[in-house]
């Protein structure tokens, strides 16, 4: 464990290096946040497949999330309300009218920081009523390396009826430069949730065939996308997707126990300088987020985000990686 520096606020940030293997992975508990991610390439070279900073400054400046964990709730809700128990909640509005990404989001805070050498944990308490979501949230991310993979996993309890969605936001580049069409990519799902124009939910989930949302075969790919793709159900940890680079040969294999991925392309994101100087602009990479759906708490048709007072959320995340 190591200082990384100083928030505008004059929290102490604390940074980590994981090892095991030829993986390595450094985390900031700034956003419990990904800063980057070491994987061999088929000669054996060190390529580092995630987009980040170098300094704290430039994470609390961001609003791309780089290699966050995001929350209370990933993605969107719509008109930054829900209802709960004849209760209405209004949340942080910070994309127009609605939230994403929980509004003031867990991006910007600080996370107690446990480390060893191939595991860590962050955990933090979301006060109730923060972001204007109910119930004191006790939360934890925990990454482990194991071999060629990391493993997430989220938890939460709350004291009150609540609704949680976690996921981690890093922009993975596998080629180390060239962006997200430097890419193929292959998913594991045969329907999404048709959006509207600002990208929250009509309610229909579209089948994928024949259209341009059918990745079910890897395949290079050119169009844009900020949409969640259905993967089954909660609770039962699947394969959601495979990026490969061409390039560098690396393989990425997802897993998860979320019942979505919402795989964004990078086309908003802002242009900037990000490690070691290096250009970024959109496109630069490309965001995998396991999920429940977005406006879930809005839509009871969708799989539930609800967390019971008193019971344990826990989902899993992996990322497995390979060469070829």
């Amino acid at each position: 464990m190591e200082h990384f520096g100083y928030t505008s606020g004059g929290a102490d940030i604390a940074r980590a290096t994981l090892r095991r293997g030829d993986i390595s992975l450094t985390l900031i508990s700034l956003g419990a946040a990904v800063q980057s991610l070491t994987v061999p390439d088929r000669e054996g070279r060190p390529v580092d497949v995630v987009l980040g900073y170098d300094s704290v400054a430039e994470y609390e400046a961001g609003r791309d999330f780089f290699g966050a964990t995001v929350g209370r709730y990933a993605n969107r809700i719509a008109g930054a309300r829900f209802s709960l128990g004849g209760h209405e909640y209004r949340l942080t509005a910070n994309e127009g009218k609605n939230t994403l990404h929980g509004g003031e989001g867990f991006d910007k805070r600080v996370f107690a920081f446990y480390a060893s050498d191939n595991e860590a944990e962050l955990t933090r308490l979301s006060p109730h009523m923060e972001d204007g979501f109910p119930g004191d949230l006790e939360v934890g991310v925990k990454y482990e390396l194991g071999e060629n993979e990391v493993r997430i996993t989220y938890t939460a309890v709350s004291d009150r009826d609540t609704v949680v969605n976690l996921t981690n936001h890093s922009y993975f580049d596998l080629s180390g430069g060239g962006g997200a069409a430097a890419h193929e990519l292959r998913l594991f799902s045969d329907a999404y949730t048709e959006p509207d124009a600002e990208l929250i939910p009509t309610g229909r989930v579209v089948p994928v065939g024949g259209t341009r949302f059918d990745l079910r075969e890897m395949r290079p790919f050119t169009d844009s996308f900020d949409h969640n793709f259905v993967l089954g159900e909660p609770g039962v940890l699947k394969t959601a997707a495979e990026l490969w680079s061409p390039k560098t040969g690396i393989m990425m294999t997802v897993l998860t126990t979320m019942p979505g991925l919402q795989l964004y392309t990078g086309g908003a994101m802002s242009s900037r300088r990000g490690k070691g100087g290096a250009a970024l602009a959109p496109g630069a990479g490309l965001c995998l987020e396991t999920q429940f759906y977005p406006d879930s708490p809005n839509r009871p048709e969708f799989p539930s985000a609800l967390l019971r007072a008193g019971e344990k959320y826990e989902h899993v995340t992996i990322w497995r990686f390979s060469v070829k």
